[in-house]
């Protein structure tokens, strides 16, 4: 199989130089990180766009390109039409959700359940949630991987102890700077990934056309919405899936959370939407065009990756895995913070030790991010060697079986006053046994029909994306029905009525901006710290585009490797320019 050039020791330079930086900037805030608010929420002093652009990185990561580079490898547009579907679930948290997570004035995103419902539906939703979190996360890691693994040619590392050296990065990354560190550097990576993925785009166009390919030429169907085997009823169930998500999960609803204002919590969502928008037509194009440019692939998850190895020059590739590292180190660092969140707050403060400090809680916080580290390296492995499903319809078929039994209680919480704290228990109970129950049945079909795929389509279709789909749809009605008659049924008593009153009269109060909360002192502001980071980052690019022209041969490379450099080094002065203005006004 040709996946295009193998990384060169100058990449490996690129690699190693962008971790030390990004670890750096990470470890600066490690230093003045001494509460578990600052570790868990950034504080709730960031600045809409900068959270914006975190719940952005944070949303997709390595998982994005090869699990919809593998869509559209296969059937097409249909790729960028899915992920866009994502608009609809932000829509509503710019509309209505956003502002009543930021006014449930809590640390982590299931605290508020203590509050809305009662201490065991905390503790419930706390792991029944986990495995969607760790099963998604193994997702990631196992992504990310796929790049490292291609870029050395598939030979010098396996795949397993690639997926192992990721997260064990993404682990180092998680201890260091807490919410506040990810957040703030999710800047730079953001534009690291953005550059690097236009210039793949760029670079694949030309590529394309000068092979003498048209878009004529591309198979039957790839500009079709309906292409493949997903149809209008899936697309029903993406908009209930994604409205669910984007609204409920753990590492995204937790930027809401950081910053000042529920105002500010509804920008974010807002500007989270328009970069959905617009993002997938240049990330999941260049696997569309290389149907045709690499139409040999055996593995279609490779064929981001494959495309990039074959268009980008020496430096660039380097580039590369640092924006598909910098994608998921900004979603995992973000998942790690959360879920060692739940562990500190919900496990160990909550049962074993009410009266913790807050530097034990953020002792304990660090230790809970390699637990939970550790057993996202050893899903990942498990996701690795499972055969005969697209990435995206093992995606569905996970977040299915528990996520609308997890999630539902939260969003219909908001909404919803009758609901209470044993009809939203029975819901989730009702919703998690339907899902896994589902997913057996679905298991056991399969292999009983697997040999008459060939012949039947229309069974083919049922048993697995039509399964997947109305598996999700039949799920939320089983767990938004069960909360409605249990809560008819136990209404809950008058303290538990007086508390979810008094919870509701929160949501419809105003947050007050604690000016002395909202500025923290530093030497260095947040953005001074992105500006230096993405500075030496430029810098960095710079030498290496300046030794591949004094060793001669690379043909564009040293050009391509300089103007970059030169660019992310302008923006990086630009921003240091700006906040040091903003600071002295200040």
């Amino acid at each position: 199989m040709d996946t295009g050039k193998a990384l060169q020791s100058y990449d490996y330079i690129i690699i190693a130089g962008y971790f030390l930086i990004i670890l750096g900037t990470a470890a600066y805030f490690s230093k003045r990180t001494k509460l578990s608010r600052d570790f868990f929420i950034a504080g709730g002093t960031m600045p809409w766009w900068l959270a914006g652009i975190s719940f952005f990185m944070a949303s997709h990561s390595a998982l994005s390109f090869v699990m919809y580079g593998q869509l559209g490898y296969k059937y097409g547009i249909t790729a960028v039409l899915i992920f866009q579907v994502s608009v609809t679930g932000l829509v509503l948290a710019g509309l209505y959700v956003a502002k009543r997570w930021r006014r449930s004035r809590t640390v982590t995103p299931i605290q508020f359940l203590e509050r809305r419902y009662s201490l065991y539906m905390r503790q419930a939703l706390a792991w029944t949630g986990f495995p969607v979190r760790i099963m998604d996360d193994a997702m990631k890691i196992f992504s990310t991987a796929i790049f490292v693994y291609v870029g050395m040619k598939l030979a010098v590392i396996s795949l397993p102890a690639a997926i192992t050296l990721v997260g064990i990065v993404m682990i180092i990354y998680a201890l260091t700077g807490g919410q506040k560190g990810v957040i703030v550097t999710d800047f730079l990576q953001f534009i690291i990934t953005m550059i690097i993925v236009i210039v793949i785009l760029v670079l694949t166009i030309l590529r394309f056309y000068k092979s003498g390919f048209s878009v004529s030429q591309l198979p039957s169907g790839f500009l079709s919405p309906f292409s493949g085997p997903y149809h209008a009823f899936d697309y029903l169930s993406f908009i209930a899936l994604m409205i669910i998500s984007y609204n409920t999960m753990w590492s995204l609803v937790h930027k809401f959370n950081c910053v000042p204002t529920e105002k500010d919590a509804s920008k974010v969502a807002w500007l989270v939407a328009v970069l959905n928008l617009i993002a997938p037509i240049i990330f999941f194009s260049p696997s569309i065009f290389a149907r045709l440019i690499l139409p040999k692939l055996a593995h279609p998850e490779y064929s981001y990756a494959a495309i990039a190895f074959t268009v980008l020059p020496t430096g660039m590739m380097g580039i590369l895995v640092v924006g598909m590292f910098a994608s998921t180190i900004a979603t995992m660092g973000s998942e790690f913070n959360v879920l060692a969140g739940i562990l500190t707050n919900d496990l160990y403060k909550r049962i074993f030790k009410p009266d913790a400090s807050d530097r034990q809680l953020v002792k304990v916080g660090k230790i809970a991010t390699i637990v939970a580290g550790g057993l996202i390296i050893l899903m990942a492995t498990i996701v690795a060697n499972l055969k005969g499903f697209n990435l995206f319809d093992i995606m569905l078929k996970s977040f299915g079986a528990l996520l609308p039994a997890t999630a539902l209680p939260i969003l219909m919480g908001f909404f919803w006053k009758r609901i209470s704290a044993r009809g939203a228990l029975y819901g989730l109970i009702a919703g998690a046994i339907t899902g896994t129950v589902l997913v057996i049945i679905n298991a056991l079909l399969m292999d009983a029909n697997a040999s008459r795929f060939a012949s039947d389509p229309t069974l083919q279709y049922w048993l697995k994306q039509g399964w997947d789909s109305g598996a999700i749809l039949f799920n939320s009605g089983v767990t938004i029905l069960a909360m409605y008659f249990a809560s008819l049924r136990y209404p809950g008593s008058t303290e538990e009525r007086k508390t979810a009153e008094s919870y509701f009269k929160d949501l419809d109060t105003n947050i007050v901006v604690d000016a002395a909360d909202s500025v923290i002192e530093t030497k260095l502001s947040n953005g001074q710290i992105v500006a230096v980071a993405t500075l030496l980052f430029g810098a960095l690019v710079i030498v290496i585009g300046a030794l591949l022209a004094l060793h001669g041969g690379y043909n564009t490379a040293p050009a391509m490797n300089i103007g970059t450099g030169v660019f992310l080094s302008l923006i990086g002065i630009a921003i240091y320019i700006k906040e040091h203005r903003d600071k002295r006004k200040r």
